[in-house]
């Protein structure tokens, strides 16, 4: 009878599976009858995303069915299902003009995204698992023919399995508590201060200090209290200016992104505050463009300013989002060149991929601010500009400084996150970059990583 409504509990969980990424699909199909262009999105979620989390969730149903009771699993596999539903109805009500209450109440709002990271550092854990076995079978199968002579092989063979499903089960607990800690840690602000000296800066600007933010993502948990807190710590840096590059949104509609310029026009810069567009900024580009300048933030789009810091000319140019890699190059060369030559003014550039840094022409600014890749997202931070990410590690700029040539890029952790629903190990940052001259007591350009 035990059997028979175990059997019962997987067909539920696994009939779960099938609804949800049914719901998914149904959505998409919903979406683009209407004419909404997350049509393709959501139904892309479907076998890039959900499906393999459907994976991870049976893995783990089949886990926990082989060590907890009856009435445990019935419980575990029911609380599964709710928060499965919690965390599909959250995605697609990400857009919706006013948040459901009920999805953003205390202890609620964070249960869709704890739920999907647990799950994906599980499958990750899986993979890693399945392919250490794969290259440790022709070991083990040496290991088993020696052992087979052996007198009491096969009890020691059954203890050991039984040790490793019990350390297995323990692991399986690990991914749960790594995004439990990502709740905190997602809003974890702090300023992070650097001092960066570039192979020609002058010294009349020695010292000038730049707060650098990005990837803001008004919406959800980026509430107003939380902005508020960022224009209290960008303030506290004394900036002589603001640099932004890009994704002040999160792809919804309404006036959820309100509190964003309330925040933004309590930030004080002598030189005020500037930005280029990232890829979730263009819903209504001219929209936006007019909200920022309204609250003292003056969008480049394609275009450079002449700022007068200490009475020496500086240039400050933006450039909007590309989304087609295959022309980068020309594209970046059409648009720089438009701008005639440099002179001798030093020139900061806003773009908000760090990956176009090298589609950018060589020698055509002395720093590039960038965003975009959140830190890493899902790593271990190190110290204040290096950490280990899996972006890091697929040759991508994560963040720190980078070099190419006498050109420098400074990619930030950013302020919020849209995508992966929590950061992992990557805190947030407000970036104050200090700028040095290397004709000021001698200075050495700061080490960069090269691109």
């Amino acid at each position: 009878m035990s059997a028979q409504k175990d059997g019962h509990i997987t067909r539920l969980v696994v009939t779960g599976q099938v609804v949800l990424n049914g719901m998914l699909l149904f959505a998409g199909a919903w979406l683009a009858w209407s004419g909404s262009r997350r049509a393709l999105f959501v139904v892309a979620l479907v076998p890039l995303v959900f499906v393999p989390f459907s994976y991870a969730r049976l893995r783990l149903h089949r886990l926990l069915a082989a060590h907890l009771a009856p009435s445990a699993i019935r419980i575990c596999a029911v609380a599964g299902l709710c928060f499965d539903l919690i965390m599909v109805a959250q995605l697609l009500s990400a857009r919706q003009p006013s948040e459901v209450s009920l999805l953003h109440a205390a202890g609620v709002t964070w249960m869709g995204a704890v739920w999907f990271s647990a799950h994906a550092l599980l499958l990750l854990g899986y993979g890693l698992t399945g392919l250490a076995r794969l290259v440790g079978r022709p070991l083990r199968a040496w290991q088993s023919r020696l052992r087979s002579a052996e007198p009491g092989a096969d009890d020691v063979l059954i203890g050991r399995r039984a040790l490793l499903q019990k350390a297995g089960l323990f692991g399986a607990a690990v991914p749960f508590g790594i995004s439990l800690s990502g709740v905190p840690l997602s809003y974890d602000f702090r300023v992070e201060q650097r001092e960066i000296v570039l192979p020609f800066w002058p010294s009349a600007l020695d010292g000038l200090r730049v707060v650098h933010l990005s990837d803001i993502h008004v919406g959800g948990s980026m509430d107003r209290p939380r902005l508020l807190q960022v224009a209290e710590l960008a303030n506290a840096c004394r900036p002589d200016l603001v640099l932004h590059t890009g994704d002040f949104l999160t792809h919804r509609s309404g006036d959820f992104d309100a509190p964003l310029y309330e925040a933004l026009a309590r930030i004080r810069a002598p030189h005020g505050q500037w930005a280029s567009f990232g890829n979730h900024d263009f819903d209504a580009p001219q929209r936006l463009e007019r909200l920022l300048r309204d609250c003292g933030v003056i969008v480049l789009r394609d275009h450079v300013t002449v700022l007068t810091p200490r009475g020496q000319l500086l240039e400050v140019a933006g450039t909007d989002f590309l989304f087609g890699r295959s022309e980068r190059a020309a594209t970046y060369a059409r648009i720089i060149g438009s701008w005639g030559p440099r002179g001798g003014a030093p020139r900061i550039l806003l773009n908000h991929d760090p990956t176009a840094f090298g589609a950018l022409p060589a020698g055509c600014a002395d720093l590039v601010l960038s965003g975009h890749t959140h830190g890493g997202h899902i790593g271990v931070q190190l110290n204040s500009s290096y950490a280990v990410t899996l972006v890091g590690l697929a040759g991508f700029p994560d963040q720190g400084l980078f070099a190419r040539g006498d050109m420098r890029l400074f990619v930030t952790r950013c302020v919020g996150f849209y995508g992966y629903p929590m950061r992992i190990g990557i805190p947030p940052e407000i970036a104050l970059l200090i700028l040095r001259s290397p004709q000021v007591v001698g200075r050495q350009p700061t080490h960069a990583r090269s691109i």
